[in-house]
């Protein structure tokens, strides 16, 4: 049986972060990325081990470019593209480089920092440091606008089948992996009556209550988010973290799943608008300025690397 990588499905950390990396194409920099990913597993284990009250868990994910350049002759994740730029007037989820990425999270940002230095000492010149996200737990899991988040992920056994490409196909254990960077406009934010932000999101804010179907404004964010096909949800497993400090604040958004269209689809209704001109007005107050696309293999996909 295929095995995921450890940190695709465990419950939410406290601390996450978050190493969009350039690959360099040359065949020493190909030789030390595969070697370093083959390894990954087992260095986050012995960290793990020594500190267990961290929770220490790890997913490194390559997208399309990586993938052709450090795989030739494996199979290859039939959905895994470029990141799909999108655009509608102000609305915008722009497509930015991104050759690999390694999530670490865990309960102790001290861990995540030990464990992203070990890594990059590892990888040394054969990447490019693209981008680097501290995120964090917010108070009671709440995103930066004040309403908790992730309210809609799957639980218990629903998580591997959202999440993993199941037993009996190709690259089995593996997962696709969407992300994006916002910066919030808080300040604007703050200036909306608490009630216009229960319409915006489609729920309540103190209590994390969801509106009734018939309440949800058309322009909802769950409402635009929650889709079906066929009359089954289409679901996503999310572990995105606020990050932040005094002059930005913002959430790095990022989404497994066993087929990439799912996010695809959501997104699509947050950017463009519906024939009535319904689109999702929270876009009204956070800009992506980052999106990614990337692929998990499973851990004996990352064993046989070495």
């Amino acid at each position: 049986m295929s095995e995921p990588q450890a940190g695709i499905l465990p419950a939410a950390n406290s601390d996450a972060t978050f190493l969009v990396l350039l690959l360099q194409n040359d065949t020493e920099s190909v030789n030390t990325v595969r070697r370093v990913a083959a390894q990954l597993p087992k260095l986050t284990e012995m960290l793990a081990a020594k500190y267990p009250d961290s929770k220490l868990s790890t997913t490194i994910s390559f997208g399309s470019r990586a993938w052709k350049i450090l795989f030739k002759g494996q199979p290859y994740p039939e959905e895994l593209a470029p990141f799909k730029a999108l655009r509608n007037g102000d609305r915008q989820a722009p497509s930015t480089p991104g050759d690999i990425l390694i999530h670490i999270r865990s309960d102790r940002k001290d861990i995540n920092f030990e464990l992203s230095r070990m890594v990059m000492q590892k990888l040394g010149d054969s990447v490019l440091l693209e981008d680097e996200v501290s995120g964090f737990r917010y108070l009671e899991s709440r995103d930066m606008t004040g309403f908790v988040d992730g309210t809609e992920n799957p639980e218990g056994d629903n998580r591997a089948a959202v999440a993993l490409i199941p037993e009996g196909q190709p690259l089995a254990g593996g997962s696709y992996i969407q992300c994006q960077r916002y910066i919030h406009n808080l300040p604007l934010w703050d200036t909306c009556p608490v009630h216009d932000q229960e319409k915006i999101i489609g729920r309540t804010k103190e209590d994390d209550i969801e509106f009734a179907a018939e309440e949800k404004a058309p322009t909802a964010h769950i409402k635009r988010v929650n889709l079906k096909e066929d009359g089954k949800s289409l679901e996503i497993l999310r572990h995105s973290m606020p990050y932040g400090d005094s002059m930005e604040q913002g959430l790095f958004f990022i989404a497994y799943a066993k087929t990439a269209r799912n996010f695809d689809m959501m997104l699509e209704q947050m950017i463009h608008a519906d024939g009535h001109g319904h689109y999702d007005h929270l876009m009204d107050f956070t800009q992506a300025v980052t999106g990614n696309a990337y692929f998990a293999p499973s851990t004996e996909f990352l064993a046989s690397l070495s």
